[in-house]
């Protein structure tokens, strides 16, 4: 088991919902593997809105789940599901921030 930060928008592009399922592209595979029976953090990052140059996303972690299955999608050639445990996915209060002042 491995813990993954699973990143998604708030107009993803994939077929995510987080409560449910993470979608995502066969490159990330081993780490999903990985994560199988742990928890993961979801991130949202700064482009997050319509189109890759969109900046606005909160670019902060905002919630936690734990995985129990990665499966492969049956509509979309090399693409995969991480499948969230009914009932562990969690809100944080509050988003906690990427960055924090201007610290690189």
């Amino acid at each position: 088991m491995a813990n993954a930060v699973f990143t998604t928008r708030l107009s993803p592009s994939y077929d995510d919902v987080p409560e449910e399922r993470y979608h995502f592209p066969k490159r990330y595979l081993p780490a999903a593997q990985a994560a199988v029976g742990d928890w993961i953090v979801y991130y949202e990052p700064r482009r997050a809105g319509e189109g890759a140059n969109v900046k606005a996303g909160k670019q902060a972690y905002f919630a936690m789940a734990r995985v129990t299955a990665v499966i492969p999608d049956a509509s979309t050639p090399d693409h995969f599901y991480a499948i969230i445990e009914a009932g562990s996915f969690i809100n944080f209060v509050s988003s906690v921030p990427f960055r924090v002042g201007d610290d690189n």
